[in-house]
């Protein structure tokens, strides 16, 4: 039985593992069994352990619901009838409205090869540079990592303090990559005075192991990093370059408090244990509307730790697999468009790559989009909402079996090299797109290696206006009643586009849930089960209700691996970064009266 060494494309830790069999011979063959194996090697990540979704990969890519053939209006066909109905829509729309009129939106499940040919084939063979990633999860943070460099801050000289270790995260980082907790509990463990700094508005599975809970305001996860690095820069006498200093000078400690909800004398406190630390693991974990101003957040994350005397690690962590990876290679060309001008009716034909659009922000304007489009392509693992507005749609084969590159975290790349077969008749991206150029005259090789490489920013200009920007926003929600927050279970991915088709989460997780805090169940007498309305500006949706320790005060939260949650997040768009906002909502409750 052939055995692939590999790495799970679920999450972005991409950890290690081995496929056995998948050979695609016939059903009672051993060859044909596909089976997942831990990867123990002495040098595997986590010690090739695997978390429940990681297990259960090969339900993926053996899935009954996979698709193995494309559609044309609905209707089954070949790939090369597909390839043809593709190249000669978009040769019809560009020469009715212009090349211009013509968009590429890239998803995650690409690799930085397929990305970089996406934009040879927007350029050479459609002559335009309409092509944007669409990761609402991940860009700000991203974009953070890049905009706002922290790499000229110099540790202070003469070692650290103390001799015990900090582990200091923002966000839930046990749920959305569930080894990283058997890593950070030992080390939390391995001596006493180690300490386990969370900051979180919910008692989230990582809160749950935490030696200090800062528990922030909803959306003020910036506001109290904010106020840990101009605590560790005071305490530990860090050099930071100008721009930095003056943007620390000028920091309220007023509207670290009013819009963190974290008393400076704690937050203080977190601040000296990790400026005199013997080492720091720093993990910011977001997901879709969780944290206010993940760009800062993760900007003076970093800062922190680079502030720090001991030895450190930072780690930003990714929803997507590769979603820095694609970053990186549109930031690194000339190449790109705001997602918000390819969603316009100036655009009237589009390929969407690898992402349910539903799945990942079904706000109005993407549900109008795809509606108005004179002509739409896209490539799906499963039939989804995307798929049913499609023109043609192409069975796209998952990352885990590709070859290619991706940039699982901000230094670190993968190579996967031996892959396991994808479903028969579905092809990769790059393969699709080198196929619709051939058939337009264009002979595009696939790009096996990436066109540019973002690098880093050098400065910090900006961040004074974006807080600024961020506490203006803050104040705006201060005085709302029920604040809505995402809830993420680690039985699901993402946006659950993918995790929604296989069988543990079918099991677990079926369907979107409301947690309520004790004090609202009691306010307006929602019992477990209930049926509760949720009112946002954006739009509303009924769940199930049931009361839950986590939260607190006026805090509501919802599973946020559903469209008709994510629903729930309006769509504003900062022309200005060239991306969506997204933060913790103002919403109203309504009990639905039985029967």
């Amino acid at each position: 039985m052939k055995e692939i060494y590999t790495n799970c494309s679920l999450c972005s830790l991409a950890c290690p593992l081995i496929l056995k069999g998948g050979e695609r011979q016939p059903i009672f063959t051993g060859e044909a069994l596909l089976t997942v194996e831990w990867d123990t090697r002495p040098d595997s990540k986590f010690g090739g352990s695997l978390c429940a979704r990681g297990n259960g990969i090969a339900g993926l890519v053996s899935h009954p619901k996979r698709l193995n053939y494309p559609f044309v209006m609905g209707e089954r066909t070949r790939i090369e009838a597909a390839v043809k109905e593709v190249a000669k829509n978009l040769e019809q729309v560009k020469k009715e409205f212009g090349a211009k009129s013509i968009g590429i939106i890239l998803g995650e499940n690409l690799t930085n090869e397929e990305a970089a040919t996406a934009v040879e084939f927007a350029e050479r063979v459609i002559g335009t540079s309409n092509v944007a990633l669409f990761a609402p999860d991940d860009a700000q943070l991203a974009r953070g990592y890049l905009e706002y460099d922290m790499s000229g801050v110099k540790a202070p000289s003469g070692g650290p303090k103390g001799k015990n270790e900090v582990i200091f995260v923002v966000g839930d980082p046990f749920t959305e990559h569930p080894c990283v907790a058997k890593d950070l509990i030992k080390r939390r463990n391995a001596a006493r005075g180690n300490e386990f700094i969370v900051v979180s508005p919910e008692v989230n599975h990582t809160a749950w192991f935490a030696t200090m809970h800062l528990r922030c305001r909803p959306g003020g996860e910036a506001a109290v990093a904010a106020g840990i690095a101009k605590g560790i820069v005071s305490v530990s006498g860090a050099s930071v370059p100008d721009e930095v200093s003056r943007f620390l000078g000028g920091i309220d400690w007023g509207d670290v408090e009013s819009i963190g909800g974290v008393k400076k004398e704690e937050i203080s406190n977190a601040a000296r244990k990790i400026a005199e630390a013997a080492a720091v693991k720093t993990y910011i974990s977001n997901i879709f509307a969780r944290i206010g101003a993940p760009a800062l957040t993760t900007a003076f994350a970093e800062l922190a730790t680079r502030s720090c005397a001991g030895e450190w690690e930072f780690n930003p962590q990714f929803v997507q697999q590769n979603t820095f990876g694609i970053y990186k290679e549109l930031a690194g060309t000339s190449s790109g468009a705001s997602i918000e001008n390819i969603l316009t009716d100036d655009v009237k034909g589009l390929i969407v790559l690898g992402v349910d659009l539903f799945s990942s922000y079904p706000a109005q304007i993407v549900e109008n989009a795809l509606r108005s489009k004179k002509f739409l392509a896209t490539t799906q693992q499963f039939w989804n909402q995307t798929a049913e507005r499609a023109n043609v749609v192409i069975p796209a084969a998952n990352l885990i079996e590709k070859s290619g590159t991706v940039s699982i975290a901000v230094d670190e790349d993968l190579v996967r090299k031996d892959t396991v077969a994808p479903p028969g008749g579905a092809i990769s991206e790059g393969e699709f797109l080198t196929l619709v150029a051939s058939e337009m005259g264009h002979e595009l090789t696939q790009t096996e290696v990436s066109r540019g490489e973002a690098k880093r920013s050098g400065t910090c200009r900006g961040i004074a206006e974006e807080w600024k920007d961020y506490c203006s926003g803050m104040s705006a929600l201060a005085s709302a009643k029920t604040i809505l927050i995402p809830w993420s279970e680690a039985v699901h991915v993402a946006d659950g586009a993918i995790s929604r088709h296989l069988h543990w989460s079918d099991i677990t997780c079926p369907e979107p849930e409301l947690m309520v805090s004790r004090e609202i169940a009691k306010g307006l007498n929602i019992t477990d089960g209930a049926m509760v309305t949720v009112s946002s500006a954006a739009g509303e949706v009924t769940l199930r209700a049931q009361t839950s320790g986590k939260l607190e005060g006026g805090v509501v939260a919802a599973t946020i691996h559903f469209p008709s949650v994510r629903r729930l997040f309006p769509w504003n768009f900062d022309k200005q970064r060239g991306e969506v906002v997204l933060a913790p909502v103002s919403v109203e409750l309504k009990v639905k009266e039985a029967g």
